[in-house]
């Protein structure tokens, strides 16, 4: 894993951080110096939608694990805001490996379980008129579907956060983060097996830091401050990963930003076997309607 210094290179560094890593990665640098006027929270934090996780990994070494998903009737079982936060997140993510594994003929069936959770919850004001253009919208493409679903996740994320819904949308992301990396490690052949897969999940860790960060300004919510806990564990896995530092160079080519060295990260057996353990015991706790 090679992690740049600089993290306003938006979406660039949001695709490296689950690609594997690269030698070099080159941006716009004219584009870079650029301020926009008002950029997404969780984009500013480099936390990648769960459809962009996938639609990576569906390229790589794996193996297809639908039976991996979340079954969409445990929908109805959850009574708490908290549960139902943190499961919207949870088939957020099974909609896009189900989309990124051309799998569209079970979407409407998650379709309806995440419009009930975002009426429960008390975002329909903005995740309901979304959804509803999805499934308007949608024509049986997977391609078409990805891009419907990635546009919906920029734009209904910051909307929560400017009507101060801070707490559900934390619960939300470390739902889909979480569900990620258990249908990531799932869709692993075995530890040696999936290289390529195993670079993405150990880039992950930048995610996870990312994420941390963006927990951090909800801690008065108790359930945020539980799982802000639950992914400090995650990290403290990912610092037996083994790891070498070399200086961050930046070089401008012809108007091209280049960055090479940093962090470099390999995944190791130990350290993929306690990922995989930690991940499902807090996806249990996730998914449990107790």
């Amino acid at each position: 894993m090679r992690k740049s210094l600089v993290l306003f290179a938006g979406l660039a560094l949001i695709l490296s951080a689950c690609g594997g890593g690269e030698e070099k990665k080159e941006i716009d640098a004219e584009a870079a110096t650029e301020t926009p006027q008002e950029t997404p929270s969780f984009i500013e934090f480099n936390i990648p939608s769960p459809s962009e996780q996938f639609a990576l990994i569906s390229k790589m070494d794996v193996v297809k694990n639908t039976k991996g998903l979340h079954n969409p009737e445990a929908a109805d079982s959850y009574n708490t805001s908290a549960q139902k936060a943190l499961n919207f997140g949870v088939y957020t993510a099974d909609v896009a490996y189900l989309t990124s594994f051309n799998e569209t003929n079970k979407y409407l069936t998650y379709f309806g379980k995440l419009e009930k959770l975002g009426n429960d919850i008390g975002v329909a004001q903005v995740f309901g008129k979304q959804l509803g253009e999805l499934a308007k919208k949608w024509d049986g493409n997977a391609d078409s579907l990805f891009r419907l679903s990635d546009e919906t996740y920029n734009k209904t994320f910051q909307r929560l956060i400017e009507i101060e819904k801070g707490n559900e949308l934390s619960l939300m992301l470390v739902g889909g983060w979480i569900e990620s990396m258990h249908l990531m490690i799932g869709s692993s052949k075995g530890y040696g097996k999936s290289p390529k897969l195993e670079a993405a999940i150990a880039d992950q860790k930048l995610v996870a830091e990312n994420l941390f960060e963006f927990l951090v300004s909800y801690q008065d919510n108790k359930e945020v401050a539980s799982y802000s806990k639950e992914i400090e564990s995650i990290l403290k896995i990912y610092d037996e990963m083994d790891c070498s530092s070399s200086e961050t160079k930046v070089e401008n080519a012809n108007g091209k930003l280049n960055f090479s060295g940093g962090e470099e990260c390999k995944m190791t057996e130990k350290c993929f076997n306690d990922l995989k353990a930690r991940v499902e015991a807090i996806r249990t706790k996730i998914i449990s309607n107790n």
